[in-house]
């Protein structure tokens, strides 16, 4: 049931952002999310290196996810304010 909540809070979490901000089609936005893949595939190793701790992952990845989120936009915000000043 956990899962299904989370699952359900991550697409709302993805369509909103794809409202208010699209995805960026750089090199940057490709550096992003191949990070956060790669945090998330780290933290489904630990998941399974320890079974039964599943909590101690979910809050791995959402760890990961918050820092690449603050990433990317702190990016956007710096891109929209030198967007501005021009």
């Amino acid at each position: 049931m956990t899962g299904m909540r989370s699952d359900r809070a991550r697409a709302r979490a993805r369509d909103l952002l794809a409202t208010v901000y699209p995805a960026p089609d750089d090199a940057e936005f490709r550096r992003l999310r191949e990070l956060a893949i790669e945090y998330i595939q780290e933290a489904e190793r630990l998941e399974a290196e320890k079974r039964g701790r599943v909590l101690e992952s979910d809050e791995i990845i959402s760890t990961a996810l918050d820092a690449v989120a603050r990433d990317y936009f702190t990016r956007a915000l710096l891109q929209a304010v030198s967007q501005g000043k021009r």
